[in-house]
């Protein structure tokens, strides 16, 4: 992008992100904790909407930086997702919610990755559509907040161990935000590009939200994933859930430091730092 066009760009998100928090002010206000009305209260749309390179621990083209409330996205990763890879390892199929009718889909249509990337080929999505369709999910990790941030995580990574703190509760964090995220976007018939890679997240999520019932997402929008598992009386499920999560996590805490390494040329990590890649 030239730099006109990223000020165009900026503006054009911006005044989304004023809709997306207004709507959500409207949706959630009796239910919404203190922390994240004043999260949305002071949200800085000139500063804190930051369009970057995606940085060291890259995981996609948005992200929300919890440690500084500021929203970052980076575009041009979209592009390089889409272009050189082809999203040739996401190939099941999944609904997308609150499509958009220029392209004439109805909610029972499904598509792959692949059929999504070729609608950006295509140009029946442009650059602005698909980072407005990822904006929706990054916001709500604004006001959901299941990660633990200074609960340590200990993973074995090349024989050597290492601390990472900010990433219990994520796999729940990333089901419910997207689960809410594109429960959202279908109510006000707004467009969401799914997460395609948190589809099974999202399954847990609508688990999660059977097994409390009743004042679920007040729950979920001032707690932790703690104080929802502690609201869960199944101890199979308990035991299952813990360990998909140390699986999920070890999985991904990997990926982010092999990305960290090939970026950086850095071929070894200090034994036991302490790694915030949340």
């Amino acid at each position: 992008m030239t730099e006109n066009e990223k000020i165009d760009f900026k503006n054009d998100i911006k005044n989304y992100v004023k809709r997306i928090y207004s709507l959500i002010l409207e949706d959630y206000k009796d239910i919404l904790s203190n922390k994240s009305k004043e999260i949305i209260m002071n949200f800085n749309y000139e500063e804190d909407i930051v369009i970057d390179d995606g940085g060291m621990f890259s995981k996609g083209p948005g992200r929300w930086e919890s440690s500084t409330k500021k929203l970052h996205l980076s575009p041009d990763l979209f592009n390089e997702t889409v272009y050189k890879k082809g999203m040739e390892i996401e190939v099941k199929h999944i609904p997308i919610d609150g499509i958009m009718n220029k392209l004439n889909k109805s909610y029972e249509e499904k598509f792959t990755g692949e059929e999504l990337a070729n609608l950006v080929r295509q140009k029946k999505l442009t650059y602005l559509d698909v980072t407005k369709g990822i904006v929706i999910h990054e916001i709500f990790h604004s006001i959901i907040h299941m990660k633990t941030p200074e609960e340590i995580f200990s993973i074995n990574y090349g024989g050597k161990y290492y601390d990472c703190r900010g990433v219990k509760g994520e796999l729940m964090d990333e089901g419910l935000v997207e689960y809410y995220a594109r429960k959202f976007a279908n109510k006000h018939n707004l467009f969401i590009f799914p997460s395609i890679p948190y589809q099974e997240n999202v399954e847990y999520a609508k688990i999660i939200e059977k097994k409390i019932g009743k004042n679920t997402t007040k729950l979920i929008f001032n707690g932790n994933y703690k104080t929802v598992l502690n609201c869960i009386h199944d101890p199979e499920f308990l035991e299952k859930y813990h360990i998909l999560e140390n699986d999920w996590l070890k999985s991904r805490i990997i990926e982010r430091l092999k990305t960290a390494q090939l970026k950086n040329n850095i071929y070894e990590f200090q034994e036991n730092e302490k790694l915030d890649v949340a």
